[in-house]
């Protein structure tokens, strides 16, 4: 096996590379508390502690999480909880929403910088379960995108889900989930092709199946999932182009997740996985390879209002075309909880990925970044919102390295149990080696969602 290791090839690529960029977070996080009382939901949340979308819940598992939720009093907002409709053994939570969207650079590049209102029409409908000890919900939802003059930007999405859980006893749990979705990648993504405009449709499919057990101190969860990725032309400015860059993608996992619990509130956690990646490819760029990753760390709590979980490791890609550089790089998976008082919450995450999507030219993105999040309450039904998040995609393969920053904060009025109102900003900027892809960015949301 030929691997490339980053800390030979780049010295600079990894531990620093993630001082500098906790370095630069700090100083976000300090410009932006000047601007707002509280931080906001992130533009692009950074996916950590993901186990293939299952529900592992155990019997054994919900009732410590309750007892933790117990102990870390949050404000009580069942009154701007929707009732529902009862059907038997299900609870149906139909939704609708409409955004309108003010946003000063539609193509995501200050080349040609166009601005746009955009609206956003949304319908959920969620069928939960409320079986005696199992669990199978559905989902169905969808939304349509308008632009008042860009018409070529519009886009139309679905995704349908099922999830489920079957509990043997209170420390055995066999969980399963399928989703199948039509996407739009848009040209804020790491993956979207530099010469493409308007958003690029992507057929995602995932199915996923797992068992968890958990009793005494040792518990884990083994699954194995298949999901893939399939991408329509793009278009360009000089009219439609086809899909040259092959690259439609199926991903082929298993994977090991387990814990030790040295003491109460202290955890030993390890994740092994293993992947196989199939590529369309192209004669140039065939991306065809295994993968391995492996993790290990602590999940812990400093009290009952406040939650770590760390977990560092390594990861490979070994490819099979000759001329493809194998690598190796870091992992890091870190997150904090944090409920201060009754009224405010605080999250915080930091990690290191290599990102499973492609894109035209690199023969992989690994993703670093850090992301700071809180709400507080207001009022009973005035919630403000808001947060910033650094991230640096560094493109294998090519001479390309992105820099994204963004802040966003959000005002939430629960008028009712039916109805919602949202009021946002979000400001993002991306600094990349290419000067052709920066990005400076500020978009204006107004929206209502109507709920049942």
């Amino acid at each position: 096996m030929r691997i490339e290791s980053l800390n030979q090839a780049k010295p600079c690529i990894i531990w620093p590379n993630l001082a500098r960029l906790a370095c630069r977070l700090r100083m976000a996080v300090s410009a932006v508390a000047l601007g707002m009382t509280i931080g906001a939901p992130c533009a692009s949340a950074l996916e950590i502690n993901g186990l293939d979308d299952l529900n592992t819940a155990t019997i054994a598992s919900q009732d410590r999480a309750q007892y933790w939720s117990s102990g870390a009093s949050r404000a009580d907002r069942t009154f701007a909880t929707p009732d529902g409709i009862r059907m038997g053994n299900y609870l149906v939570l139909p939704e609708a929403g409409a955004v309108v969207v003010f946003d000063d650079n539609i193509f995501a590049h200050d080349t040609n910088k166009q601005s746009d209102i955009r609206t956003e029409t949304s319908g959920e409908v969620l069928l939960k379960s409320s079986l005696p000890r199992h669990v199978l919900d559905f989902s169905l939802d969808g939304r349509i995108v308008n632009y008042l003059e860009h018409t070529e930007l519009d886009s139309a999405n679905i995704r349908a889900k099922l999830q489920g859980a079957l509990h043997f006893d209170n420390a055995t749990t066999l969980s399963a989930t399928a989703l199948s979705a039509l996407e739009s990648e848009d040209s804020s993504a790491p993956t979207y092709p530099s010469q493409a405009i308007g958003p690029i449709s992507v057929f995602h499919n995932r199915v996923s199946a797992g068992i968890t057990r958990d009793v005494g101190r040792l518990y884990g969860t083994i699954s194995s999932a298949a999901e893939s990725w399939s991408y329509g032309d793009e278009n360009s400015a000089n009219g439609p182009l086809p899909n040259s860059g092959g690259r439609d993608n199926q991903i082929y996992s298993g994977q090991i997740r387990s814990g030790y619990r040295i003491s109460p509130g202290f955890d030993f956690v390890t994740k092994l996985r293993t992947f196989r990646q199939e590529n369309a490819g192209t004669a140039k760029l065939d991306r065809d390879a295994w993968g391995y990753e492996a993790l290990a760390g602590l999940a812990f709590e400093t009290n009952p209002m406040l939650r770590w979980h760390i977990m560092g490791g390594y990861g490979v890609r070994d490819f099979d075309a000759a001329k493809i550089s194998n690598f190796a790089t870091t992992l890091l998976e870190a997150d904090v909880q944090w409920l201060p008082t009754q009224r405010l919450s605080v999250f915080a995450a930091v990690s290191q990925q290599i990102l499973e999507e492609t894109d035209n030219a690199s023969s992989a993105i690994i993703q670093t970044g850090g992301q700071l999040r809180a709400e507080y309450e207001l009022y009973h039904n005035l919630v403000l919102t808001g947060g910033v998040e650094l991230r640096q995609d560094d493109y294998k393969g090519i001479d390309r390295t992105d820099i994204i920053y963004s802040a966003r904060t959000e005002l939430e009025y629960l008028f009712s149990k039916n109805w919602l109102f949202t009021f946002g900003y979000e400001h993002q900027v991306r600094d990349s080696s290419d000067d052709s892809n920066d990005m400076h960015r500020n978009r204006f949301m107004l929206g209502a969602k109507l709920r049942f």
